[in-house]
């Protein structure tokens, strides 16, 4: 069973796109994905700084840490779901596929 947030981040990605397009913006699906794609590298950046941030001894407010992580999640379900991806079984097939290169090093 699908976490509850995930309906909820739809219905508000499905309203933000709405609305973007009575403004004549994400007017096509490839616009939506180049969004979603964009967006995903715009929070992974804000992610990405605040660790360096905190690498170089700053005082990080874990909980933007967890925003931003959230944030990155929250566009890869959208993108996933856009695009027709079971991201959960592209997560697993991905593990299987880590695993047998983890075996084959072992054997070596």
């Amino acid at each position: 069973m699908a976490p509850r947030w995930r309906k909820r981040a739809w219905e508000i990605h499905r309203r933000y796109v709405k609305q973007a397009r009575a403004k004549r913006n994400l007017s096509s699906k490839a616009d939506i994905t180049n969004f979603l794609t964009l967006a995903i590298c715009g929070e992974s950046g804000e992610l990405a700084n605040l660790i360096k941030k905190d690498w170089q001894g700053d005082t990080i407010d874990k909980q933007a840490i967890q925003d931003e992580m959230a944030d990155i999640r929250i566009y890869l379900e959208h993108l996933a779901r856009h695009l027709g991806i079971d991201l959960d079984h592209a997560c697993e097939r991905k593990l299987d596929i880590v695993a047998g290169r983890l075996a084959a090093r072992k054997a070596e």
